[in-house]
């Protein structure tokens, strides 16, 4: 910390809060932008040679757009995370340096005051003296021990300053690199106008550079989240080393050491008919540690992301799926007598391939288990609220930088353009926006739709077919457990 350094936590969650909002409004912007671009390239009373170029050129503006909404959802995602942790003290270098000097000098006079005391106890031959100087020569050595205690404590802020600054340093770096391959790509689309038309860059190294780059800072581009089914076509259609690397990750497991072939394929059947919850905590463990891919490595022990054939990245949802699933499911929290232990239940399923799913409180055991098993903390929290306050308690949780599970029953998922996507039973899924019209984006089986949680069907369940309509959040936080 220097002496002109100063943070007011307060000034600076009202700043980030202003800067989160504005960047909502941009993208906005954005997405309006890229429905028009959509909506006119896909116009289909313009047809000619040159609408074809154009929409070339288009797409390759909707590439760069994309680019420019991860970046926008990083940096928010970055001021959110500086909101969390510059703490509630404020950090005033010129009042800290100047108490730490005070607090010196005060010791020193002190110590100057013992020493001069306890030499004129040395020289005194008179009793009560000696007992007058040794006292006094007490009293300056406690209050100089009390200036020692008060200077390390206004040391301790400037350690405090410090530490919060070595962990926000980071923030607001790692899109400069986009921003720098967002520029080069705007100068591509720039350059292939020539003779009045546009003649698309056939150099495809720009485009896989700024997906390659997105894809390290947000879910964007071909990636939509994990999907429930993805480890059991892996297993079905994977090469051989595909095949080895999940018998790998099941034998790994007690329960499961002994799998056959045939059993594993069941066993993955099985994950695909209720993984619907492992699959939405999967999302939020790579939202959590992208720009983090090197630790991710170490802790999972596999890479979070691969590499396909045409250079493009890849997340690699399918083996932490299949860990996630394997370390949790079935386990549940025990009491015998005193203290709770854990417990796998090998009849909890239906049968070998089709399992019952999870609950809420399945989801809080098995995933902050998971994580502790790993060595990290993860606080998971059901959220009591009805239908009308799921989107704004949705947007309370981003602006606090908590991630959202939802579960829903029944499913009324939706598509982009608001046509029933999916309806089925109960469902639970990873929250990846909100739209100004009120819907809830999520990802669900490795795409993206919408919920409306004011669907009659949630916000009237008696009159649901099913009877039991329900639409839940669960508020994720990583880096502190609540106990």
């Amino acid at each position: 910390m220097q002496r002109s350094d100063y943070l007011n936590p307060a000034d600076m969650r009202t700043q980030c809060a202003q800067a989160v909002k504005s960047m909502e409004e941009d993208l906005t912007a954005l997405e309006n932008v890229s429905r028009s671009i959509v909506d006119f390239a896909e116009d289909p009373e313009i047809e000619s040679e040159a609408f074809a170029a154009l929409a070339q050129q288009l797409e390759d503006y909707e590439t760069v757009i994309e680019a420019m909404r991860i970046a926008i959802v990083s940096d928010s995602a970055d001021f959110q995370s500086l909101s969390s942790l510059v703490g509630n003290e404020v950090l005033d270098g010129e009042t800290i340096f100047s108490q730490m000097e005070n607090a010196k000098n005060m010791k020193e006079n002190y110590q100057s005051c013992e020493m001069m005391y306890r030499n004129r106890m040395a020289a005194s031959d008179d009793v009560f003296l000696y007992s007058y100087y040794q006292w006094k020569a007490g009293q300056y050595e406690h209050l100089a021990a009390n200036s020692e205690r008060l200077y390390e404590r206004w040391r301790e802020k400037t350690q405090k300053y410090d530490e919060i600054a070595a962990v926000t340093g980071p923030l607001f770096t790692v899109t400069d690199g986009i921003g720098v391959l967002i520029q080069n790509g705007l100068a591509k689309i720039a350059y292939g106008f020539q003779n009045g038309s546009y003649a698309p860059d056939p150099d495809q190294e720009w485009r896989r550079q700024l997906k390659n780059a997105g894809i390290h800072l947000a879910m964007g581009y071909q990636d939509q989240g994990g999907d429930q089914n993805g480890p059991c076509e892996m297993w079905r259609r994977g090469t051989w080393s595909d095949r080895e690397q999940i018998r790998e990750l099941v034998h790994g497991y007690e329960e499961y050491d002994g799998y056959s072939d045939e059993q594993i394929e069941e066993l993955l059947l099985k994950l695909n008919s209720e993984g619907c919850g492992y699959a939405a905590f999967a999302n939020l463990i790579v939202d959590e540690y992208r720009r983090k891919e090197e630790e991710f490595g170490n802790i999972f022990g596999f890479p979070l992301f691969w590499e396909d054939p045409d250079g493009m990245l890849c997340v690699n949802y399918n083996p932490l799926i299949i860990d996630l699933y394997c370390a949790s499911d079935n386990h549940n929290r025990v009491w015998n007598q005193w203290p709770e232990h854990d417990a796998y239940d090998e009849h909890e399923d239906f049968s070998a391939t089709i399992g019952r799913g999870t609950t809420q409180d399945d989801r809080i055991y098995r995933f902050e288990r998971y994580m502790d098993r790993k060595g990290i903390d993860v606080s998971i929290e059901n959220i009591e609220c009805n239908a009308k306050e799921v989107y704004d308690r949705c947007k309370e949780e981003a602006a606090q930088g908590n991630r959202v599970i939802i579960s829903t029953c029944p499913v009324r998922l939706e598509d982009e353009e608001g046509e029933p996507a999916q309806m089925d039973g109960g469902h639970a899924m990873t929250v990846t926006g909100l739209t100004g019209d009120g819907r809830v984006q999520v990802s669900s089986w490795g795409n993206v739709y919408y919920i409306r949680p004011e669907d009659p069907d949630y916000r009237e369940p008696d009159r649901n077919r099913a009877g039991k309509a329900y639409v839940k959040i669960q508020s994720v936080r990583f880096g502190e457990r609540s106990e």
